[in-house]
Protein backbone atom coordinates (compact mmCIF):
# COMPACT_ATOMS: atom_id res chain seq x y z
CA UNK A 1 0.00 0.00 0.00
CA UNK A 2 1.35 3.40 -1.00
CA UNK A 3 0.51 6.17 1.41
CA UNK A 4 1.14 9.83 0.72
CA UNK A 5 1.62 11.84 3.88
CA UNK A 6 -0.60 14.88 3.80
CA UNK A 7 -0.19 18.17 5.63
CA UNK A 8 -2.56 17.68 8.55
CA UNK A 9 -2.85 21.42 9.12
CA UNK A 10 -4.66 22.05 5.80
CA UNK A 11 -8.10 23.45 6.52
CA UNK A 12 -7.36 23.67 10.26
CA UNK A 13 -6.40 26.70 12.34
CA UNK A 14 -3.41 25.30 14.26
CA UNK A 15 -2.09 28.55 15.63
CA UNK A 16 -2.57 29.55 19.24
CA UNK A 17 -3.58 33.19 19.57
CA UNK A 18 -1.90 34.21 22.80
CA UNK A 19 -2.51 37.97 22.77
CA UNK A 20 -3.07 40.89 20.43
CA UNK A 21 0.46 42.24 20.66
CA UNK A 22 3.26 39.80 21.54
CA UNK A 23 6.05 39.29 19.07
CA UNK A 24 8.08 36.20 19.86
CA UNK A 25 11.72 35.73 18.97
CA UNK A 26 12.27 32.02 18.37
CA UNK A 27 15.82 30.68 18.58
CA UNK A 28 16.92 27.22 17.47
CA UNK A 29 20.30 26.40 19.02
CA UNK A 30 22.24 23.58 17.38
CA UNK A 31 25.85 22.44 17.80
CA UNK A 32 26.83 24.39 14.66
CA UNK A 33 24.81 27.60 14.79
CA UNK A 34 21.87 29.58 16.13
CA UNK A 35 18.88 30.24 13.90
CA UNK A 36 16.41 33.00 14.71
CA UNK A 37 12.98 33.94 13.41
CA UNK A 38 10.31 36.39 14.53
CA UNK A 39 6.71 35.21 14.97
CA UNK A 40 3.63 37.38 15.27
CA UNK A 41 0.88 36.72 17.86
CA UNK A 42 -0.75 33.99 15.75
CA UNK A 43 2.50 32.30 14.72
CA UNK A 44 2.94 34.02 11.37
CA UNK A 45 6.60 34.47 10.47
CA UNK A 46 7.59 38.12 10.27
CA UNK A 47 10.46 38.82 7.90
CA UNK A 48 13.25 36.42 7.05
CA UNK A 49 15.35 34.09 9.18
CA UNK A 50 18.74 34.90 10.58
CA UNK A 51 21.56 32.43 11.15
CA UNK A 52 24.56 33.06 13.39
CA UNK A 53 27.59 31.04 14.39
CA UNK A 54 27.42 29.42 17.84
CA UNK A 55 30.45 30.33 19.91
CA UNK A 56 31.95 28.42 22.84
CA UNK A 57 29.63 29.68 25.57
CA UNK A 58 26.17 31.31 25.86
CA UNK A 59 27.42 34.72 27.01
CA UNK A 60 29.66 35.31 23.99
CA UNK A 61 27.25 33.67 21.53
CA UNK A 62 24.28 35.78 22.56
CA UNK A 63 26.38 38.91 22.88
CA UNK A 64 27.45 38.55 19.25
CA UNK A 65 24.03 37.70 17.81
CA UNK A 66 21.95 40.78 18.64
CA UNK A 67 23.34 42.89 15.82
CA UNK A 68 22.48 40.14 13.34
CA UNK A 69 18.95 39.86 14.75
CA UNK A 70 18.33 43.61 14.57
CA UNK A 71 16.63 43.45 11.11
CA UNK A 72 13.93 41.23 12.64
CA UNK A 73 12.72 44.10 14.83
CA UNK A 74 11.53 44.40 18.43
CA UNK A 75 10.22 41.42 20.39
CA UNK A 76 8.40 40.84 23.66
CA UNK A 77 9.60 37.36 24.66
CA UNK A 78 11.87 34.53 23.56
CA UNK A 79 11.11 30.88 22.85
CA UNK A 80 14.21 28.67 22.64
CA UNK A 81 14.52 25.18 21.19
CA UNK A 82 17.73 23.21 21.57
CA UNK A 83 19.24 20.30 19.71
CA UNK A 84 21.31 17.70 21.57
CA UNK A 85 25.11 17.84 21.76
CA UNK A 86 25.52 21.49 22.80
CA UNK A 87 28.09 20.78 25.50
CA UNK A 88 28.42 21.29 29.23
CA UNK A 89 28.09 25.08 29.24
CA UNK A 90 24.77 24.98 27.40
CA UNK A 91 22.42 23.51 29.98
CA UNK A 92 18.82 24.82 29.86
CA UNK A 93 19.18 26.84 33.07
CA UNK A 94 22.39 28.50 31.88
CA UNK A 95 20.93 29.35 28.47
CA UNK A 96 17.70 30.73 29.93
CA UNK A 97 19.48 32.78 32.59
CA UNK A 98 21.94 34.35 30.13
CA UNK A 99 19.29 35.18 27.55
CA UNK A 100 17.08 36.81 30.16
CA UNK A 101 20.05 38.81 31.45
CA UNK A 102 21.04 40.11 28.03
CA UNK A 103 17.58 40.62 26.50
CA UNK A 104 15.62 41.73 29.58
CA UNK A 105 12.79 39.56 28.25
CA UNK A 106 11.08 36.43 29.54
CA UNK A 107 12.54 33.22 28.09
CA UNK A 108 11.08 29.72 27.80
CA UNK A 109 13.13 26.78 26.57
CA UNK A 110 12.33 23.29 25.35
CA UNK A 111 14.28 20.48 23.68
CA UNK A 112 13.54 20.36 19.95
CA UNK A 113 12.43 16.72 20.19
CA UNK A 114 9.81 17.64 22.80
CA UNK A 115 8.53 20.54 20.72
CA UNK A 116 8.28 18.55 17.49
CA UNK A 117 7.06 15.17 18.65
CA UNK A 118 5.57 15.18 22.16
CA UNK A 119 2.09 16.15 20.91
CA UNK A 120 2.10 13.27 18.39
CA UNK A 121 3.05 10.36 20.61
CA UNK A 122 0.74 8.11 22.66
CA UNK A 123 2.79 8.47 25.90
CA UNK A 124 2.70 4.74 26.57
CA UNK A 125 5.69 2.40 26.63
CA UNK A 126 8.80 2.89 24.51
CA UNK A 127 8.10 5.16 21.55
CA UNK A 128 10.75 5.93 18.96
CA UNK A 129 10.54 8.64 16.31
CA UNK A 130 12.70 8.72 13.20
CA UNK A 131 12.53 11.47 10.60
CA UNK A 132 14.62 11.08 7.44
CA UNK A 133 15.50 14.39 5.85
CA UNK A 134 18.41 16.77 5.41
CA UNK A 135 19.16 15.59 8.91
CA UNK A 136 18.02 12.21 10.20
CA UNK A 137 16.19 13.20 13.36
CA UNK A 138 15.47 10.67 16.09
CA UNK A 139 13.78 10.89 19.47
CA UNK A 140 13.13 8.32 22.18
CA UNK A 141 10.24 8.58 24.65
CA UNK A 142 9.54 6.38 27.67
CA UNK A 143 5.93 6.71 28.83
CA UNK A 144 5.88 10.16 27.25
CA UNK A 145 9.13 11.39 28.80
CA UNK A 146 11.83 12.36 26.32
CA UNK A 147 15.11 10.49 26.77
CA UNK A 148 17.79 12.92 25.47
CA UNK A 149 20.97 12.14 23.60
CA UNK A 150 19.82 9.72 20.89
CA UNK A 151 21.42 10.34 17.48
CA UNK A 152 20.39 7.40 15.29
CA UNK A 153 21.24 9.29 12.12
CA UNK A 154 24.95 8.69 12.80
CA UNK A 155 24.57 4.90 12.91
CA UNK A 156 26.57 3.17 10.18
CA UNK A 157 24.32 0.97 8.08
CA UNK A 158 25.21 -0.21 4.58
CA UNK A 159 28.60 0.22 2.88
CA UNK A 160 29.69 2.53 5.67
CA UNK A 161 26.87 5.00 5.08
CA UNK A 162 24.91 6.38 7.99
CA UNK A 163 21.11 6.37 8.09
CA UNK A 164 21.27 10.08 7.31
CA UNK A 165 23.34 9.49 4.18
CA UNK A 166 21.40 6.37 3.16
CA UNK A 167 18.01 8.18 3.20
CA UNK A 168 19.07 11.69 2.22
CA UNK A 169 16.62 13.70 0.06
CA UNK A 170 19.17 13.68 -2.77
CA UNK A 171 18.89 9.87 -2.86
CA UNK A 172 15.14 10.13 -3.39
CA UNK A 173 15.65 12.72 -6.12
CA UNK A 174 18.37 10.72 -7.88
CA UNK A 175 17.05 7.16 -7.53
CA UNK A 176 13.32 7.81 -7.34
CA UNK A 177 10.64 7.28 -4.70
CA UNK A 178 10.40 3.50 -5.16
CA UNK A 179 14.11 2.91 -4.55
CA UNK A 180 14.05 5.34 -1.61
CA UNK A 181 11.13 3.43 -0.10
CA UNK A 182 13.09 0.18 -0.33
CA UNK A 183 15.87 1.83 1.62
CA UNK A 184 13.40 3.19 4.15
CA UNK A 185 11.94 -0.29 4.73
CA UNK A 186 15.45 -1.71 5.33
CA UNK A 187 16.19 0.99 7.88
CA UNK A 188 12.84 0.55 9.63
CA UNK A 189 13.32 -3.22 9.87
CA UNK A 190 16.78 -2.70 11.36
CA UNK A 191 15.52 -0.14 13.87
CA UNK A 192 12.64 -2.39 14.92
CA UNK A 193 14.98 -5.35 15.37
CA UNK A 194 17.51 -3.43 17.47
CA UNK A 195 15.25 -1.16 19.53
CA UNK A 196 12.02 -3.20 19.70
CA UNK A 197 9.87 -0.15 20.50
CA UNK A 198 6.22 -0.32 21.47
CA UNK A 199 5.58 2.05 18.57
CA UNK A 200 7.87 3.41 15.88
CA UNK A 201 6.77 6.73 14.42
CA UNK A 202 8.21 7.40 10.96
CA UNK A 203 7.98 11.08 10.07
CA UNK A 204 8.23 12.10 6.43
CA UNK A 205 7.71 15.43 4.64
CA UNK A 206 4.25 16.31 3.40
CA UNK A 207 3.60 14.96 -0.09
CA UNK A 208 6.18 12.15 0.03
CA UNK A 209 4.72 8.75 -0.90
CA UNK A 210 5.61 6.08 1.65
CA UNK A 211 5.15 2.30 1.33
CA UNK A 212 5.99 0.40 4.50
CA UNK A 213 3.44 -2.34 5.45
CA UNK A 214 5.46 -3.35 8.49
CA UNK A 215 2.62 -3.89 10.94
CA UNK A 216 0.56 -1.88 13.43
CA UNK A 217 3.56 -0.83 15.52
CA UNK A 218 4.81 1.41 12.70
CA UNK A 219 2.95 4.69 12.27
CA UNK A 220 3.67 7.20 9.50
CA UNK A 221 3.30 10.83 10.58
CA UNK A 222 4.03 14.18 8.89
CA UNK A 223 7.24 15.99 9.72
CA UNK A 224 6.46 19.28 11.50
CA UNK A 225 7.35 22.34 9.47
CA UNK A 226 9.78 25.00 10.61
CA UNK A 227 9.02 26.53 13.99
CA UNK A 228 5.48 25.14 14.26
CA UNK A 229 4.50 24.80 17.88
CA UNK A 230 6.86 27.42 19.30
CA UNK A 231 4.02 29.60 20.56
CA UNK A 232 2.66 26.66 22.55
CA UNK A 233 5.44 27.34 25.07
CA UNK A 234 3.39 30.34 26.16
CA UNK A 235 0.11 28.54 26.70
CA UNK A 236 -0.93 27.88 30.29
CA UNK A 237 -0.56 24.13 29.74
CA UNK A 238 2.98 24.30 28.40
CA UNK A 239 5.55 21.98 29.94
CA UNK A 240 8.94 23.58 29.45
CA UNK A 241 11.90 21.23 29.42
CA UNK A 242 15.49 21.02 28.32
CA UNK A 243 17.95 18.29 27.44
Amino acid sequence: MLVTVQDLTVGVEPRLVVASRPRTLVLLISPEDIEGVMLGPTGTQLGSRARMARLSDPASSFGAMWSQLEPLGEFDRIAVTTKPGLGEHWGPDAVTRELERQSLRAVRLIALADLRWSHLIARSGVELVIAPGDEFESALFLNGVHVPGLALGRHRFRKGRTYEEYLAPRVRERKGVEAWNRRLRRVVREVLKVWNPTVLHVAVPSGVAVALELGPTVIVIPTPVGFDGALSLWSSEAVVTGS
